[in-house]
């Protein structure tokens, strides 16, 4: 029963892969609105090609970012811990627990909105109105989040090591 609990693992790598094919498209759409800029640049020099830019960058980013997070569900579900190659992957590859999981996909939304807000931006012509506060706002509410979920995972992993006598965990 064991092993068949422990060969669900490889699931998650379809997920995995599918992340990983999803960045790809993101790669695609991204050098495409790049390509657009460049094509834009002849016939619209204005603000337009800023907004351009920029959509094709927040693309590229998240492009990134869907690697990232498709590698560290990888290391950190699918591939066996006792792995002799795994102590040679980057650190930000190796994922521990479905905490730094959700820490990454924390930081994945907070550095989307935060493109996604200058893109909006430069794309206004005129002075944005107060309605434009709830995106920066709801950034810092979710960066205020993730910091308080950090503090509070970090602290309850410093008593667990406590109860159980284990002084390994970081300080």
């Amino acid at each position: 029963m064991l092993s068949f609990l422990l060969s669900l693992r490889y699931v998650m790598g379809l997920a995995s892969v599918g992340v990983i094919a999803a960045s790809f498209l993101m790669f695609w759409e991204g050098l495409l609105a790049i390509a657009s800029a460049f094509i834009q640049i002849r016939t619209n020099p204005d603000q337009a090609i800023i907004a351009a830019v920029l959509q094709g960058v927040d693309k590229l980013l998240f492009a990134i970012v869907l690697v990232i997070f498709g590698c560290a569900i990888t290391v950190g579900f699918v591939i066996s811990h006792a792995s002799p190659w795994r102590a040679q992957l980057p650190r930000w590859m190796v994922i521990e627990d479905v905490a730094e999981l959700k820490n990454l996909f924390f930081q994945m939304i907070i550095l989307y909105l935060v493109v996604h807000f200058v893109t909006l931006v430069a794309e206004l012509e005129d002075m944005p109105d107060w309605n434009a506060l709830v995106l920066p706002v709801s950034i810092l509410l979710l960066a205020a989040a993730m910091k308080i979920i950090a503090t509070t995972s970090a602290h309850e992993t410093s008593h667990q090591s406590k109860a159980t006598g284990d002084d390994s965990s970081p300080p």
